[in-house]
């Protein structure tokens, strides 16, 4: 995508790709072996204050000192970067058009059929032609628009901290490539890839190698914490560790069970209703659910969500391309990781 990508190194080098999340900075840097990819440092870095209210940035200094800090704790010297737009900051839809019908005037028109032409103004839009489309006779083509505003904010602050973001991504594109990087082998089937973050949980249907369908919804690790705190009369600090099945005074683990069944049945309804709208829209049935995020790492995810979808659920493995285990967290850097100069591959 055009406005995705400035480059500065030579093609095909793959620079530090820093995930910005609300509650911590995970970065990865992959490098090309033949035609494989193997972790260079990977590391993850929790804020030590509040640095994020929902989506706002209350204390940039504090993310800026935590960006240059995790670069120093991992001995980083390379000051370009590849980062990511979150998907509650960007808009991402795949549409279906006769196979006669000029791509970029049913992409002006559709996301005009959507915002207004003051909106519109506003907004860097790119497209990619998907190379399969499901239904004989279409195209598929694949939207991504992010406010400019959005990234000038963004680059501005990574500017503070020394760095300059080279290559720029979108995250349910993130959240997708890294799953084809570990699962080649699952390409032809649909999958539900579940990213659940401190915040955000973000929902990607997956299929062809491709994000067809995304949701985002604000409800996270930190969301779970709090109900353990408001019903059982709790410090944070105590809702944090009893959520993670850590012992806290004389609570037993058992009395948390039906606040954290309820977290992952909400979670689950919203995921099962993104993949019945891929159902009716593209007429496939989603096969299996893929589970990230620090969330994931909670007591019996997997067994959860499999039980109230009734689909086959796995813990995602985000850094199992360079034999790395227990990275759940890390799907979206080791996504932004693959993405380098000239990236006529990349998914989006």
């Amino acid at each position: 995508m055009g406005w995705l990508a400035r480059f500065f190194k030579g093609v095909g080098y793959l620079f530090p790709a820093l995930d910005i999340g609300t509650s911590s900075l995970k970065l990865v840097q992959s490098e090309r072996k033949g035609s494989n990819f193997k972790v260079k440092v990977h590391g993850i870095y929790e804020y030590k204050e509040q640095v994020f209210a929902g989506s706002e940035i209350i204390d940039e200094f504090e993310l800026v000192r935590s960006i240059r800090e995790l670069y120093e704790q991992l001995k980083i010297k390379d000051k370009q970067v590849t980062i990511h737009v979150p998907l509650h900051a960007c808009f991402y839809s795949v549409i279906s058009i006769p196979s006669g019908k000029d791509p970029e005037s049913a992409v002006i028109d559709y996301m005009k059929s959507l915002i207004s032409a003051e909106e519109f103004r506003q907004v860097k839009i790119d497209y990619r032609i998907l190379p399969v489309a499901v239904e004989k006779g279409t195209i598929d083509i694949a939207i991504a628009a992010v406010k400019q505003e959005f990234l000038d904010k963004r680059i501005n602050l990574l500017r503070q901290a020394g760095l300059e973001p080279t290559v720029i991504d979108i995250e349910p594109a993130a959240i997708n490539n890294q799953f084809y990087l570990n699962n080649p082998d699952l390409t032809p089937v649909p999958v539900c890839l579940i990213d659940i973050g401190a915040t955000y949980t973000k929902i990607v249907i997956s299929f062809g190698g491709y994000p067809y369908i995304t949701r985002n919804i604000e409800y996270g690790g930190i969301s779970l914490t709090e109900q353990i705190q408001k019903e059982l009369m709790l410090s944070f600090e105590d809702a944090e560790r009893l959520k993670k099945g850590e012992p806290v005074k004389e609570m037993d683990q058992s009395s948390i069970d039906s606040i954290v069944d309820d977290f992952f049945k909400k979670i689950v309804t919203e995921a099962l209703w993104t993949v019945e709208n891929f159902k009716d829209r593209f007429n496939l049935e989603v096969e299996s659910v893929y589970l990230y995020g620090g969330s994931a790492k909670l007591p019996d995810a997997a067994k959860r969500v499999e039980r109230f979808s009734g689909k086959p659920t796995y813990l995602g493995s985000p850094l199992s391309f360079s034999g790395i285990v227990d990275s759940e967290e890390f799907a979206v850097a080791a996504g932004l990781s693959i993405r380098y100069k000239g990236d006529g591959n990349a998914k989006v």
